[in-house]
């Protein structure tokens, strides 16, 4: 048999198909249930929704994602993963329809609820879930394509919502994403198998991969990792805590990006050319993160991306003009590094075959950092309105996770729970 593995970037066209369903899974959560806010918020003010409402919107959300992403992740354990992606997509497409047809208070936060449970499970459960069976070992680099579609939309969608809300309506962008959406959840449906074997393809696209060999220990091993398991074991807490922390930062710094730079002076346009500039460089710098994975291992990747976030969080803390240009190339990197880092390490700790029981339980865990973190800036800036109270306590947070994930041992704990 040959043994030579496969490049890194060599996933194969079955594979890359997935990574692009994927990618478009994140670009669309994170257009739809964050970045999209920065314009949409006025407009639905301005149409007589309560503001209190509008801006309770993700708070209220939170709850709502993390239950329906508990849910997905016990019904994956019975039935198709691929299945309840592409209809978590469909049904994001129908009300993000309906979310821009609705001219009430109650209408717009249920049809905002509703997107943002299923286009969360299906961008950070569901993909992943799916991404983790097909690349053991390449995952990095798969969820680092996959992940990118979060800095694109960052980069792009409150300058193309500007435009349809300018132009053609707010209705029309809201169309527009729908559209992709809809395509998506059709197309992972029709084509999309959780595991690559299904398809006629092979683990990390190589041939050398022992089939009957993995059945076996697939059959051996699909059974053993329980709910409750995982959660009594003391390193998926420290996972939580060392990637979770990330993702509170991610999704609070991008939501109110525009308020914090305004309020230290900058004009609107040159804000959302700063914002423009952190998305557009996220990509690559996603897609390194993504390669830096596989080359170097995923807990030095995770030591450095919350590094960075520290560093970031310090340039944004200053009044120094320079050095708040110089911390969008750092937090375009840790951006576009700590979407995938949650996916890298469960299947580094818990392996391909457990991987699908113990990512359904850390992942709506993690979803609890993410939703609350665009909470927890969103209070601190009502309290204090220079927004430096809401940085200070990512600064420490960051320093936080940063010693969580020098703690976190990123490698098989079968001796550990087995």
């Amino acid at each position: 048999m040959n043994n030579k593995k496969t490049s890194s970037w060599n996933l194969g066209v079955k594979g890359y198909i997935i990574v692009i369903l994927a990618f478009f899974s994140c670009y669309v959560y994170s257009a739809l249930t964050s970045d999209s806010l920065n314009v949409t918020r006025d407009v639905f003010i301005g149409l007589g929704i309560n503001q209190a409402a509008v801006y309770a919107m993700s708070t209220i959300a939170v709850p709502f994602g993390i239950i329906g992403s508990i849910i997905l992740g016990r019904l994956i354990n019975k039935h198709s993963i691929r299945l309840y992606w592409g209809l978590s997509m469909i049904i994001t497409a129908v009300f993000t329809v309906l979310i821009g047809q609705v001219h009430n208070t109650v209408g717009v936060v249920v049809c905002y609820v509703v997107i943002y449970t299923f286009s969360l499970a299906s961008a950070m459960l569901l993909a992943g879930e799916i991404i983790g069976h097909w690349f053991p070992t390449k995952r990095g680099v798969a969820m680092g394509l996959c992940t990118a579609g979060y800095p694109l939309s960052a980069a792009t969608t409150s300058a193309v919502a500007g435009m349809f809300v300018g132009t053609v309506g707010y209705s029309a962008y809201y169309i527009a994403i729908a559209v992709i959406a809809v395509i998506v959840g059709i197309v992972v449906i029709v084509f999309v198998r959780d595991f690559p074997e299904e398809k006629g393809g092979y683990p990390d696209n190589n041939p050398a991969f022992d089939g009957e060999k993995a059945k076996a220990e697939h059959q051996a091993a699909l059974e053993y990792l329980k709910t409750s398991k995982c959660l009594k074991t003391g390193r998926m807490w420290v996972l939580w805590i060392a990637v979770g922390i990330t993702g509170f930062m991610s999704m609070g710094i991008m939501s109110n990006f525009v308020t914090k730079f305004m309020v230290m002076g900058y004009e609107l346009p040159t804000v959302l050319q700063m914002l423009g500039i952190a998305g557009v460089l996220a990509i690559p710098g996603s897609i390194v993160v993504g390669w830096l994975d596989v080359k170097i291992g995923t807990k030095k990747t995770g030591i450095l991306i919350n590094v960075l976030a520290f560093v970031a969080v310090l340039c944004c803390l200053t009044h120094v003009t320079v050095l708040h240009y110089i911390s969008l190339p750092i937090l375009a990197v840790m951006l576009g590094g700590s979407s995938n880092l949650m996916v890298s390490c469960t299947a580094a700790i818990w392996g391909r075959y457990d991987f699908k029981n113990a990512f359904s339980v850390i992942q709506p865990l993690n979803s609890v950092m993410t939703g609350v973190g665009i909470t927890v800036v969103s209070a601190c800036n009502s309290i204090d309105p220079t927004c430096q109270l809401a940085y200070i306590i990512m600064a420490v947070m960051a320093v936080i996770g940063l010693i969580a994930m020098c703690v976190l041992k990123v490698e098989p704990i079968d001796s550990e729970v087995r």
